[in-house]
């Protein structure tokens, strides 16, 4: 007997979990074998449409040949594990000359509870006629100030288990304090995009109404260079700045090659809001993830609770231009830049290039290919910080 966890899909008295690879029938385990499994996984992200013959050949199997007869035997194991009948089927259903189609109903892996202890209520701070959200994590000390990437939520953030995960090891014995943009989350939805500079002054903000007076500054992708500004500008409030999967500049020149030409990032972007609403560019951000039916689910609504498409564009383009090259030499906190050297959104370089800027910085590079933090290997990460956390 089992309880699924709260990653599950349920079905028709079952339950597929995508964290622990089971699959539940009422409350027992049944056993499947990873392709039976993977193919009702795929079946199940795909829900919205028919899956061919021809791509779940080459899903399962990418790099054999295999008869369609495979094919059919793994679709009978499948439909014995889940005790569907294919000649009325409640799960799998065939269509003749085209595929098969998840049809049972699915709901979504519960999103209602928060998932993590000593989480503050969410606070709001007014800075230039703008509310801004905050609320911290533990009452230790010293203070961390996670400065987030292009969007965020602060309710929806510590439903994630694996956000949560990853925020209660940097919260232990500390205080963690968290905010949402200004025009992301639950800030304020403004009607133009906010500059680099508003976002430090909002930064400085959250810190004077949490009564901060000096933090270790986190900041990640495209807050990284909001960071690196802050950190010029207040020396005086950064004990030490921690800086993953970010850049300098936002754009190639002559003496940044590795970052993308405007062409190619105003065709990602383009790319990324015309498929605003489902789980847009989740094979950049988190490739070990993005076969993942739920972690596909959860991508798509935690971009639609965060930002607008038109929002979005504005906080891209902006991110576009960024350079804060110049102020770089001004950084005299200690520093320390990780970056994943398969890393599918920024080139790793481009965080190499930054380091050696910043005098007196320690660049690590980091394997894996995902840009997210808290994916793919995140202690590595968290190893990595721990010399920078209590300084």
């Amino acid at each position: 007997m089992t309880t699924p966890s709260a990653n599950s899909f349920h079905f028709a008295d079952r339950a597929l979990d995508p964290d622990k690879r089971e699959l539940c029938v009422g409350k027992t385990v049944r056993e499947t074998v990873p392709k039976v499994f993977d193919l009702i996984a795929y079946l199940l992200e795909h829900r919205d449409r028919v899956v061919s013959k021809n791509e779940l050949q080459e899903t399962l199997w990418p790099t054999v040949v295999v008869t369609e007869a495979s094919l059919s035997r793994t679709i009978m194991k499948a439909r014995k594990a889940l005790d569907d009948d294919a000649q009325n089927p409640a799960i799998i259903r065939t269509i003749p000359r085209r595929g098969f189609r998840f049809i049972a109903d699915v709901y979504a892996p519960d999103s209602s509870a928060f998932l993590i202890d000593g989480l503050s209520d969410v606070h709001f701070v007014r800075n230039d006629e703008v509310h801004i959200g905050w609320r911290t994590i533990g009452d230790g000390q010293p203070d961390i100030l996670f400065a987030p990437g292009f969007v965020s939520h602060l309710d929806m953030r510590y439903r994630i288990k694996i956000v949560t995960d990853f925020d209660a090891q940097l919260a232990r014995g500390r205080r963690l304090i968290t905010f949402d943009k200004r025009g992301v989350g639950l800030s304020d939805r403004i009607g133009k995009t906010p500059s680099i500079e508003a976002t430090v002054s909002d930064m400085k903000a959250v810190l004077d109404a949490a009564d901060s007076e000096r933090v270790i500054l986190f900041g990640v992708s495209e807050s990284g260079p909001s960071a690196c500004l802050f950190a010029a500008q207040y020396p005086e409030r950064v004990a030490a700045l921690i800086l993953y999967g970010t850049f300098a500049r936002g754009l190639k020149d002559d003496d940044c090659p590795y970052r993308p030409s405007r062409r190619s990032h105003d065709a990602w972007l383009a790319h990324l809001i015309e498929n605003w609403g489902g789980p847009a560019s989740l094979e950049l951000f988190a490739p070990s993830q993005a076969d993942n039916p739920h972690f596909r689910d959860g991508w798509a609504r935690y971009l639609r609770a965060s930002a607008t498409p038109g929002s979005v564009k504005g906080i891209l383009e902006v991110a576009r231009d960024y350079d804060v090259r110049n102020i770089l030499p001004k950084i005299r906190c200690p520093t320390l830049v990780l970056h994943r050297t398969g890393d599918k959104l920024v080139d790793w370089r481009a965080g190499r290039d930054l380091a050696a800027a910043i005098p007196g910085s320690e660049f690590i590079a980091l394997d894996g290919n995902d840009h997210w933090w808290f994916v793919g290997d995140p202690q590595s990460v968290l190893d990595a910080m721990q010399p920078y956390l209590d300084l």
